[in-house]
């Protein structure tokens, strides 16, 4: 497995800095929300406070992750990457459930007043404060193909929207008041919690399955089945193999294959060798962390004893 360590660092430098960043926003969104009597407000800041700890808890993740094969994980630590994505995805909904259920009940108990021009004060902020931090977790999670900084910029995203949504029922409301509606003004703020409660909930479930394939050890995405397998139809041209079967799955930033090429002639053992480097090598130009086996054969008949052969499987 290649590791990339400059990357590594300068991934973990990213986390500690929006976990401070991200922290701060969740104490004073939490303040303002219960000055300003708002529960869209609330979730905002719940939000980020809960993720500042899980952003907190990232960097730790990382560094085991990243973590060689041992006695104990003899496969590597990669499947410890989607666990902890699982289990932040979970508490999020959680959250996310609790403040919605509280908003409904608000909603039909006649809404409740929130102090407007307050609010938007902070919740001005917060935009711009949210969508800087997302757009330098998003611009170095594409460079770095870092799961971690994806789910940290979805995130990041995700409390930039629920900032505008506040702003914009802060806004609703001071409108209402002044054009003389107040009653209709109690139902804006718990109204726009559900909307955005239901909306996040959305992306967070589709995080969450993502993350129980990935434990699962289901098929990657199909870009990247595709791509390994342009890699291998280049070699079987190249050496005039007779066809080749590959393996995948994908934990976190972890590439894992196990690919079985069969030979038309039988060739030495420092031959074979030396092809196999030239493909891994290839493979690792596309992935940073793979964890590669290949293994030649003339007859494949061997593979319906194997564990993972059987007569469905199709040759390339």
């Amino acid at each position: 497995m290649a590791v990339d360590f400059m990357n590594n660092q300068k991934e973990l430098r990213i986390l500690r800095g929006t976990t401070i960043v991200c922290f701060l926003f969740g104490v004073l969104g939490v303040m303002f929300a219960f000055m300003a009597d708002s529960k869209s407000m609330l979730l905002d800041g719940m939000y980020s406070f809960i993720q500042s700890l899980f952003i907190l808890s990232s960097s730790f993740v990382l560094k085991i992750a990243l973590k060689k094969d041992d006695e104990k994980y003899q496969f590597g630590y990669g499947a410890f990457e989607p666990f902890f994505i699982a289990l932040r995805t979970v508490a999020l909904l959680t959250m996310n459930f609790i403040l919605g259920s509280s908003a409904l009940t608000a909603l039909f108990s006649g809404g409740y007043r929130t102090e407007a021009n307050l609010g938007m004060i902070f919740t001005g902020l917060s935009i711009v404060g949210c969508a800087i931090v997302w757009k330098i977790l998003y611009t170095n999670a594409r460079k770095m193909g870092s799961p971690l900084l994806f789910a940290e910029a979805r995130s990041w995203i995700n409390d930039t929207l629920l900032s505008v949504a506040v702003l914009l029922s802060f806004a609703i409301m001071a409108i209402l008041d002044r054009t003389g509606h107040p009653e209709i003004a109690a139902y804006i703020d718990p109204l726009i919690t559900i909307a955005f409660v239901i909306s996040l909930c959305f992306p967070l479930f589709k995080m969450l399955f993502n993350s129980i394939r990935e434990l699962l050890s289901a098929a990657p995405p199909e870009s990247v089945q595709e791509e390994l397998d342009a890699i291998l139809e280049k070699y079987k041209s190249k050496y005039d193999f007779k066809s080749y079967m590959a393996y995948s799955s994908k934990q976190g930033r972890v590439l894992l294959s196990t690919i079985h090429i069969f030979l038309k002639r039988e060739e030495k053992i420092a031959v074979l060798d030396k092809i196999r480097k030239e493909i891994m090598k290839e493979i690792q130009k596309s992935w940073t962390y793979v964890d590669t086996d290949i293994v030649f054969s003339i007859d494949p008949e061997w593979l319906k004893y194997s564990a993972i052969g059987d007569d469905s499987t199709i040759a390339r």
